[in-house]
């Protein structure tokens, strides 16, 4: 419901701005409330209004609201958009960004992790899902593991998509043994076998070594 009404705020840059001076405004009623928030900076995040979004994620606090699970996964999923909006980045990244560029992301990251241990705000499923998928855009693999394993062991049940999305871009990036770890997570992450996974894998590394195997090939008889 959220997500569809921040769909609609998002096709018009007046739209949206009328909507936060309503929202914000002195007579704002019984309209004003952490959903109508997070609609509105979902909004913003969809219209790649990166700064508007930050600037409605602040402005809880002073309106008296509280921010929720809702919110930080919203402004995960925004900074994902930024990321891909700022560098260019598909989902299967390549070794293009400075180290300064990732540790940009990594700050916005805190931010929000650390809002979530000040204000006591639960991690969902979902929220996990856009952490990981943002955290794969930068190429932190490792990191995502780990928040994957923080997830099982607070007995959060994952969606399977975000262990197959995990596992496969380690397989894609050569991560193998990394990406059969984060397969074997599937099931304490209530997801269950997954063996379809498991041959995802095993062909890409094959494949793998298929043209490792060919280019040592070529490079000895050129010896």
């Amino acid at each position: 419901m959220l997500r569809k009404v921040a769909k609609k705020l998002s096709y018009d840059d007046k739209r949206l701005r009328y909507t936060q001076h309503i929202l914000t405004g002195n007579d704002n009623g019984n309209i004003l409330s952490t959903a109508t928030l997070n609609s509105l900076m979902m909004g913003y995040g969809m219209k790649k209004n990166i700064q508007a979004a930050f600037d409605v994620f602040d402005s809880f606090p002073e309106l008296g609201l509280k921010r929720d699970s809702n919110t930080v996964t919203f402004l995960m999923e925004i900074l994902y958009f930024s990321t891909k909006q700022r560098f260019g980045r598909r989902l299967y990244a390549t070794d293009s960004l400075r180290p300064e560029d990732v540790n940009d992301v990594i700050g916005e990251i805190d931010i929000v992790l650390s809002t979530m241990k000040e204000e006591d705000i639960e991690a969902t499923r979902q929220f996990y899902h856009e952490y990981v998928r943002l955290l794969c855009s930068l190429g932190l693999f490792e990191d995502g593991k780990l928040a994957l394993e923080e997830a099982v062991s607070n007995n959060i049940k994952l969606q399977v998509g975000t262990i197959f999305l995990l596992s496969v871009q380690c397989a894609h990036r050569g991560h193998f043994d990394m990406a059969k770890d984060v397969a074997r997570l599937s099931v304490a992450a209530g997801c269950g076998k997954q063996p379809t996974l498991i041959r995802r894998i095993n062909n890409l590394q094959n494949q793998a070594l298929g043209v490792w195997g060919k280019t040592k090939e070529a490079i000895d008889e050129q010896s």
